[in-house]
């Protein structure tokens, strides 16, 4: 008996009570929570970066077209269809006729004067629509 009152009191004299364990643990859980935030805060500033610079537009100012000095009094932007880029190539003047003579008889029924101020050509889209209808129907909120 005596040897296992001795064995407890050898065992018990080194060993710690799991109370003074408790700062270490609480330490330990505020830096790991504190680290985990940080890195979630870096990688949504690296995601935001990213996004910028590979949205930059990298298209010249200098080879915009320059602008009409004087305004009209009312201006309307006109387009030309991106389907017949193919087929008119070098001669769009009858295209733009025929969007000029529209936009007169519109202006002439307001009792308004429309002057076109610029043409510019239609890019294409990345997506028909039927994809860009597929992915807009996959993806919108449940």
């Amino acid at each position: 008996m005596v040897e296992i009152a001795k064995l407890l009191a050898s065992v018990t004299k080194g060993a710690t009570v799991p109370s003074e364990h408790v700062d270490m643990m609480w330490s330990t859980l505020v830096t790991g929570i504190v680290v985990v935030f940080l890195i979630l805060v870096l990688l949504v500033f690296i995601l935001w970066l990213m996004g910028k610079v590979l949205n930059m537009n990298f298209k010249s100012k200098a080879a915009a077209p320059e602008k009409p000095k004087t305004a009209p009094a009312q201006t309307a932007p006109v387009t030309a269809p991106a389907e017949a880029e193919s087929e008119y190539d070098e001669d769009d003047s009858e295209i733009i006729a025929v969007i000029a003579a529209a936009i007169a008889v519109y202006g002439e029924a307001d009792g308004k004067q429309y002057k076109i101020a610029s043409v510019k050509r239609k890019e294409k889209a990345l997506r028909g629509n039927w994809s860009a209808a597929g992915i807009h129907e996959n993806t919108r909120p449940f």
